[in-house]
């Protein structure tokens, strides 16, 4: 567990970079796209986590962003009460 938390650690500043330009290049004006960052499913690496509030939202999103996996949930609707 040591192992792969120093690995996250020590890529952490690359995962940050890809995640913002995943988001001005896919999210960017999309008010139907959230995208942030975690641990892939693994957990052994960094994900782009995008949340979509449709299934059309997420469309044409790649499966990977340079190094990263990224990861697509389809959140539905979001209700401000």
């Amino acid at each position: 567990m040591g192992e792969q938390r120093e690995k996250l650690l020590a890529s952490r500043s690359a995962a940050l970079a890809a995640k913002e330009a995943f988001t001005s290049q896919y999210a960017a004006g999309r008010p139907d796209r959230a995208v942030g960052l975690g641990v892939n499913r693994s957990g052994d690496d960094w994900a782009v986590k995008v949340f979509a509030q449709t299934p059309s939202a997420a469309e044409e999103l790649p499966d990977h962003f340079g190094a990263f996996d990224v990861e697509v949930e389809i959140t539905g609707q979001v209700k401000i009460r």
